[in-house]
């Protein structure tokens, strides 16, 4: 029996898998060995967990998360699982690598994750190579809910969205000053908090100022990220995550203006996961 895991920031996608076949799934809050303590790992593991199944049945675990691209962050997310999953042998690596992994199996091609955050990476078949670092929604995350988020609360408060907009925003969020430099400076989770405003966004694309912060976030994506590679328009770019499906229409028309194209959109890769890793059940680490 062996598991496997899908964690960004907002939620963790896990599934159960026995004789190369699913039998169970539950879902968690995103789990990160930046903003999680192990207490909060047990904690979800403990009220999601499947009650019928033993956990000390389980023999390996795949745990695919954001902020394990570093070997040190892994190392405490393979600890932490430990303690629930006393038997198996534990693999936490970066959500970056299981992203590539359900695009492009052992092809190559550049993946980008944007979903809450954003990540972006080479991908030779076997390994990621970072051509740029993942900041963060502080330092970075062009492209991603978090980004998103943050540009229209600063509009808002800036006072430089149309004022029918701005009315529609308040009757759906509380967007205090207050309240929202307490959720982005004090309350946990604060990426997840900035991405929550994604629905309202996708709500009114049509509205100009709402489609120029979508397209500013994929230019941004395309200056940081995508403008380092020279030969750019040859490689095939895979997208996952669900802020990067839902902007398709957007992210296609601005690589039309800057020259790159999406090849595929996958808004969930864990189903692509579990069929890369029964697949080559005697191939991956």
């Amino acid at each position: 029996m062996i598991i496997i895991a899908d964690s960004g920031a907002t939620k963790t996608d896990w599934r159960i898998i026995e004789h190369g076949k699913p039998i169970a799934s539950f879902e968690t809050i995103g789990l990160s060995p930046y903003f999680n303590r192990q207490e909060d790992f047990l904690s979800a593991l403990n009220q999601n967990f499947p009650k019928q199944i033993n956990p000390e049945q389980v023999k390996e675990i795949f745990f695919y998360g954001s902020g394990c691209g570093v070997h040190e962050r892994g190392q405490d997310v393979a600890r932490y699982l430990g303690v629930f999953f006393s038997n198996a042998k534990i693999h936490a690596v970066t959500d970056a690598l299981g992203a590539a992994r359900a695009l492009f199996k052992r092809q190559t091609g550049i993946v980008v994750i944007l979903g809450t955050g954003s990540n972006i990476a080479y991908y030779d078949g076997e390994r990621l190579n970072n051509r740029t670092p993942s900041l963060g929604f502080v330092l970075g995350d062009e492209g991603s809910g978090a980004y998103m988020g943050r540009l229209l609360l600063r509009a808002y408060h800036y006072k430089t969205l149309d004022v029918g907009l701005a009315q529609k925003l308040e009757q759906q969020y509380n967007v205090e000053l207050s309240h929202v430099l307490n959720m982005v400076y004090s309350a946990p989770r604060p990426s997840a908090y900035l991405a929550s405003f994604v629905p309202f966004i996708l709500e009114n694309i049509h509205n100009q100022h709402i489609y120029s912060i979508v397209k500013e976030s994929f230019v941004a994506l395309y200056r940081y990220h995508f403008a380092v590679f020279e030969n750019l328009s040859d490689l095939s770019i895979g997208v996952t995550g669900s802020v990067g499906c839902l902007f398709s229409q957007v992210l296609d028309s601005v690589g039309e203006e800057y020259g790159f194209k999406i090849s595929q959109y996958l808004r969930y890769p864990i189903v692509e996961l579990i069929n890369y890793h029964t697949q080559n059940a005697q191939n991956t680490p």
